[in-house]
């Protein structure tokens, strides 16, 4: 697969749709339902620039502000991206704003800008698998977290 193909295909990511809890017992079913993640070869992954994903996240928070605005909901959502680096996965999630938290067990540092998450996930040297020998100090987890109002 070429990069204009996978492009292609992220596309279906855009425009999928979104699940709008109305109480705080949803949070597992808005976890579950809203969660995507991408994941490259190597070969793949030095096919891209980070304006490439921008690209591609500003369409699905353009997609997913109007999924709120037009919900019955009267609450919006938050929308958070992390690299999931032992997976070596990009992944977004959206949850409610009426959730107090984001969903982390682990330390995270919240970031206003995407491309840092985003240039780890391209530059990541271990997209075909982890090396034995690969030790990555438990750091923050760096999760770029936007506010989608209603």
């Amino acid at each position: 697969m070429n990069k204009d193909d996978f492009l292609i295909e992220l596309e279906d990511i855009v425009y999928d749709s979104l699940f709008i809890g109305s109480h705080k017992d949803d949070l597992n079913k808005e976890i579950s339902a809203n969660m995507w993640s991408i994941t490259l070869s190597k070969q793949l992954a030095s096919q891209f620039t980070v304006s490439d994903f921008m690209n591609f996240f500003h369409k699905v928070i353009e997609n997913r502000q109007q999924q709120i605005l037009i919900s019955n909901s009267d609450h919006g959502m938050l929308l958070y991206v992390w690299f999931d680096w032992q997976a070596s996965r990009l992944k977004f999630n959206l949850i409610s704003q009426i959730h107090e938290r984001l969903p982390f067990s682990g330390k995270i540092e919240i970031l206003d800008e995407l491309e840092p998450v985003i240039n780890e996930f391209i530059h990541f040297p271990y997209h075909d698998g982890i090396q034995a020998d690969f030790d990555r100090e438990l750091d923050r987890v760096k999760v770029f977290l936007i506010s989608l109002p209603k």
